[in-house]
């Protein structure tokens, strides 16, 4: 099948701390390979959470087309 290539825009994707409600998460360890399981810091208070397979921040890319709203 032949390639098919498209306008793409980046995008920032935070999580907002579910515990103060002001700063974001960021990753503190590595994916567990087994669990999928990332452990994250809120930058503010410190509160921990756990995410699956996906670490905050992170860059993602949507079409120009895209609502940056949609979850991808």
């Amino acid at each position: 099948m032949p390639e098919v290539k498209r306008p793409v825009q980046t995008i920032e994707v935070n999580y907002v701390c579910d515990k103060c409600g002001y700063g974001m998460m960021q990753k503190v360890g590595e994916m567990d390979p087994v669990t999928g399981d990332i452990k994250h810091e809120c930058i503010i208070c410190n509160h921990p959470q756990t995410f699956k397979w996906r670490p905050y921040p992170r860059i993602d890319h949507i079409g120009l087309d895209e609502s940056i709203d949609s979850d991808s």
